[in-house]
């Protein structure tokens, strides 16, 4: 807004040496000249347009390991805004199973906000098979042989809570468990 004494007296404004008045977000050098047969003088200053604030919304922010990056779904509003999104400070999706700190930031330079939140890509399910179960004593020791689904993941097996594997004649109480760090089973 431009006020003159006295009153009324016609003024040329620029913004940065433009004579229209901006629209996004920024510092603009404001000169104010008086346009008037009469009358002579001017004034200057600084315009500051701040960005706009949007919400940000993360959504997605728990999955399933499956061997694919997994990101989160951002939505903005207003909507479509461009974004950086960081995972544990990284932009790359992550892949592994895990909990992960999720950072949104809207990069509009007319728009401002931001959210935080956790990924959290939960262990996908591995099927474990026992089998040769009943062996016959000889004095060696008698391992179980165990198969994955997906196969060859690696697995901790013990008998009757010891890792040791038996070589003595008993009944032996066989756990098989996935040791890996994507899969649970």
């Amino acid at each position: 807004t431009v006020t003159t004494t006295p009153a009324s007296l016609g003024v040329d404004v620029t913004y940065d040496g433009s004579s229209t008045p901006p629209t996004n977000a920024g510092s603009y050098a404001v000169v104010a000249t008086v346009n008037d047969a009469n009358y002579i003088g001017s004034a200057s200053d600084t315009l500051v347009v701040s960005p706009a604030t949007a919400t940000v919304t993360i959504s997605g922010t728990s999955q399933t390991y499956d061997g694919s990056p997994k990101s989160v779904t951002v939505t903005t509003n207003p909507g479509g805004l461009p974004v950086s999104v960081t995972y544990d400070g990284n932009p790359t999706a992550p892949t592994d199973a895990g909990t992960y700190a999720v950072a949104v930031t809207i990069t509009d330079p007319d728009y401002s906000g931001s959210s935080n939140s956790s990924l959290v890509i939960a262990k996908a399910t591995a099927t474990v098979t026992i089998a040769n179960t009943s062996q016959a004593f000889d004095g060696s020791p008698k391992p179980v042989t165990v198969t994955t689904a997906p196969s060859g993941l690696a697995t901790i097996v013990t008998y009757n809570g010891s890792i040791i594997v038996p070589a003595t004649a008993g009944s032996y109480l066989v756990v098989a468990t996935v040791g890996d760090p994507n899969y649970a089973g």
